[in-house]
């Protein structure tokens, strides 16, 4: 694969904007040719200040759904723990009919341990007692939109489910895509293996996704099923004119956004998003782009924190170079 062979899609500018930010930025995405547009799910930033305003995932969605046409449209991801099965399968299903069959649901066990202390989730350690309930999310989820009427004991989630239903189903066919967002090996990966439709992380280089793949592999049940999961890497990108505009562009990010000397897990997510960035022209973008998907990375969710900046043409300066 080169990188005209990569689809790709944007995350979209839902800290420290307006709605109407987001909006513009899902239609200028839209219009360059984009496959996808993501949202992330939290409700106070991770990224700098956390009293950033922050847009929640699933309401703006909604909105984006409504905004665009074609754009697939998706959660990257959705925290299982936020919301109940039930619930969110309810509300992926309403997403896809509003959206015409738009929807990637991409799922994930959680990280942000202070958020979920300040808004009253708890945060189960270790974190496989997290994934476990991953796993059983995506069951549910799967139930209802593919049966007419599902029933649930729970095993690791306190959810009971008695006769339940999820009324319209959602339209694609069989249900919309599961993501699984993480990069465990134990469970994450075998869980990516078993149960979703694609695979997503981030803050590698190459190197490093091909070593996550190999372990994807390995707990594939067979080449097919591994050929089926769709494997793609969140990057943050940071793209100018010349190569010193852009690194200046990476070196602003991190003097406005990091401290010297990360403390918290989320500054050290930070950090790794940003040494891994793709920085340069477009074509040097491109050129770095092909080398995940030489490795086997077969999406990109670009996350472009200048594109909504005055005069700032990342978002068509990277579309251009890859049409």
């Amino acid at each position: 694969m080169s990188a005209a062979d990569l689809e790709v899609g944007v995350v979209l500018p839902q800290y420290g904007t307006d709605i109407d930010a987001v909006r513009g930025t899902a239609l200028e995405a839209e219009s360059l040719g984009y496959d996808a547009v993501w949202l992330e799910d939290h409700f106070q930033s991770w990224i700098g200040d956390p009293r950033r305003e922050t847009h929640e995932c699933w309401t703006t969605l909604s909105a984006v759904a409504e905004a665009t046409d074609e754009i697939r449209l998706g959660t990257l991801v959705t925290s299982q723990s936020y919301r109940h099965p039930a619930l969110l399968a309810k509300m992926a299903a309403t997403v896809d009919r509003l959206s015409d069959g738009r929807l990637e649901l991409g799922l994930g066990a959680g990280w942000y341990a202070e958020e979920y202390a300040r808004f009253g989730y708890e945060f189960r350690e270790p974190p496989a007692e997290r994934l476990r309930r991953l796993a059983e999310t995506v069951e549910i989820l799967q139930g209802l939109w593919t049966t007419e009427t599902y029933s649930h004991a729970g095993e690791h989630l306190e959810v009971d489910l008695e006769n339940a239903f999820c009324e319209p189903q959602p339209v694609q066919d069989p249900h919309p895509p599961i993501w699984i967002g993480g990069g465990g090996e134990a469970f994450t990966l075998r869980y990516a293996a078993e149960l979703a439709d694609g695979w997503n992380y981030g803050t590698l280089e190459p190197e490093g996704f091909a070593e996550k793949l190999a372990v994807l592999r390995d707990h594939c049940e067979s080449e097919a099923r591994y050929d089926e999961v769709r494997k793609s890497a969140e990057l943050f990108v940071f793209v100018g004119e010349t190569t010193d505009e852009a690194e200046a562009k990476r070196e602003r990010f991190a003097d406005e956004m990091l401290p010297d000397e990360p403390t918290e897990p989320r500054e050290f997510f930070l950090a790794g998003y940003v040494e891994t960035a793709p920085t340069g022209t477009p074509a040097e973008v491109r050129d770095r782009l092909a080398d995940y998907a030489k490795v086997g990375i077969e999406e990109i969710m670009f996350v472009l924190p200048n594109a909504t900046d005055d005069g700032d043409e990342s978002l068509s300066s990277i579309a251009e170079e890859l049409a």
